[in-house]
């Protein structure tokens, strides 16, 4: 009886061993299991931030790869743009043909309101000196198409296409910033001097003779016993404050702001001297010096500098 029961205790501490040995076994293989999902959140994280990073780039146009390099054009022209037409500059411009634009880039992709900017991929130029124009047609196809030439597009890391004047007297420039500039540089001199506009400027001003041909101030005796300007030299300041009012460059440049500096200067041409301050509450702030008036501006974030305040 004894050996029987030695025998019996003998099979329930095996029984008991080989159902512990399965617990130990079955445990690795749950974790083993739930440690594969943590995995999967990981991989669809980062596919989200590279769907992000490609969202961020809007209005492309050209063909965009490793190579290419690649500007930021901006539209301040006032009008939505529909077209964008972009070339080497011809070698001849005697001979510039502007059928010879090729196709549209936008092609109907999207439109450029004002203010708006679209990112150009092309292929880097083989020559430094080789520039580009630009052609653009509006949505409103009563406006007529404008051209921007000789721009040397591969120095730039953004451009932005403006009107000078409106109505059809209106000039198309553009202002544009370079990879190491800080300031803008304007094509309009430039433009007005192709159009022969500096020309015409210089013959109003030779056109008019008559005040040094005309004897009648010297034979007048007026204006020299005329005593009264220097009657009030207890304040010499307050002729010109008074004068101010009536100027008409005065009243002509308040009528630009809220305009580009660049459209102020084309009207009534540049002043003595500039200065610029970093404000904390407006940002980076220009004054402009005229002989009787100072013109303020605030420059945003694209290098537009809008005038604000003329005194």
């Amino acid at each position: 009886m004894k050996k029987r029961y030695l025998a019996i205790a003998g099979l329930l501490v095996l029984a008991v061993a080989a159902a512990g040995c399965g617990k130990e076994k079955d445990k690795p293989a749950e974790q083993q299991v739930q440690a594969t999902p943590t995995v999967t959140p990981q991989v669809t994280e980062a596919a989200d931030l590279v769907d992000m990073e490609v969202s961020d780039e809007k209005n492309v146009i050209g063909e965009k790869s490793a190579t290419a390099s690649k500007v930021a054009i901006i539209n301040r022209t006032g009008s939505e743009i529909g077209a964008i037409y972009i070339r080497q500059h011809p070698q001849d411009e005697e001979e510039t043909d502007d059928d010879e634009w090729g196709d549209d880039l936008v092609d109907g992709m999207f439109t450029l309101k004002n203010g708006e900017q679209a990112v150009y991929y092309y292929k880097k130029p083989s020559s430094a000196g080789i520039t580009y124009d630009i052609r653009i047609t509006y949505t409103d196809e009563d406006k007529n198409e404008c051209f921007f030439r000789d721009l040397p597009l591969a120095s730039m890391k953004q451009i932005t296409l403006r009107m000078s004047g409106t109505g059809e007297d209106s000039i198309p420039y553009a202002t544009y910033m370079t990879a190491t500039g800080k300031k803008e540089i304007s094509t309009l001199k430039d433009v007005k001097e192709r159009l022969g506009l500096t020309e015409d400027e210089e013959d109003d001003d030779t056109e008019n003779p008559e005040p040094t041909s005309a004897p009648e101030p010297t034979d007048a005796p007026e204006p020299t016993s005329a005593p009264e300007p220097t009657d009030t030299p207890d304040d010499p300041d307050y002729d010109p404050d008074d004068t101010q009012p009536t100027d008409d460059t005065i009243d002509k440049a308040t009528g630009y702001i809220g305009q580009s500096m660049d459209d102020l200067i084309a009207a009534i041409g540049s002043p003595q001297y500039d200065e610029y301050e970093d404000e904390p509450d407006t940002g980076k702030t220009g004054y402009h010096y005229y002989s009787n008036f100072t013109v303020s501006t605030t420059v945003d974030e694209d290098g537009n500098e809008i005038v604000t305040g003329i005194w």
